[in-house]
């Protein structure tokens, strides 16, 4: 018996049935695209505008303080007497290309410098920027190896690879997004100061989110550690560059609530 169109059961029926039927999984599955893709930007703003960068001004001709900043990271030059860059107070990284690797080790720089990084009491990291073992330095291969092993075993500090400048600053962008992500309440370790204002200052980068710049900043503004441990969130927010969310974690802390 003929069907005819419309009818039920007839094969344009079941074909349209079939058809309306993927055109609303199709758009949900768009939605979610979208959904999935706005939320990642949401993260990536709320990332950087919640992380600050400090990069010695000096770091101006490379472009890389530039290029973080396009990226939509706030970005503090001034001069550092240590490292090249600091991530919230928690981070300092030396960044240095493969020739300036070299010189520093031709130099006897290189480490006094490592030295130099440990003793801020923020966690170290050397940023090196292409392959030293293809320059042409007149350093023996055995050299370079046994430097780079040495940074990292005998000094402790982390070497991060990249392979250009904007490889630079993507690896920055990505380490300051896991710093702010990176659990606040860390025991220190490694260098132990001995003076009673640098054992203060290393008390207080005990406390969660608070790095040597913002350690010296507290201390600075309430002149104690005593003052500091007593001071509730409203009296905190006074202090320079602290927010009021490090304020209440601080608090937190210190109360045990």
């Amino acid at each position: 018996m003929p069907r005819f169109y419309g009818e039920p059961g007839s094969k344009k029926t079941l074909l349209t049935i079939k058809t309306q039927q993927k055109i609303p999984r199709f758009r949900y599955f768009l939605l979610g695209l979208f959904f999935r893709y706005l939320a990642w930007n949401i993260y990536l703003l709320v990332v950087t505008q919640m992380t600050h960068i400090t990069a010695d001004y000096r770091e101006s001709p490379s472009g890389i303080p530039k290029l973080l900043i396009q990226k939509g990271y706030a970005i503090d030059l001034s001069q550092l007497g240590t490292g090249d860059y600091i991530i919230n107070d928690e981070l300092i990284v030396e960044r240095k290309s493969a020739k300036d690797f070299l010189q520093s080790l031709i130099s006897n720089r290189l480490f006094d410098q490592c030295s130099r990084l440990i003793k801020t009491g923020m966690r170290p990291l050397m940023l090196l920027e292409g392959n030293p073992l293809q320059t042409s330095r007149g350093i023996s291969e055995a050299a370079v190896k046994g430097a780079l092993l040495s940074v990292i075993a005998s000094w402790q500090i982390p070497i991060v690879y990249s392979v250009d400048k904007k490889d630079s600053a993507d690896m920055l962008g990505m380490l300051a997004g896991q710093r702010e992500q990176a659990h606040p309440f860390v025991r220190k370790s490694g260098f132990k100061p001995k003076r009673i204002r640098k054992r203060q200052l290393w008390f207080l980068q005990g406390l969660p989110n608070t790095g040597a710049v913002r350690a010296s900043k507290l201390l600075e503004y309430f002149s104690t550690i005593e003052a500091v441990i007593g001071a509730d969130t409203k009296t905190l927010c006074q202090v320079p560059g602290l927010g009021k969310k490090t304020a209440e974690k601080i608090r937190s802390f210190v109360s045990g609530e």
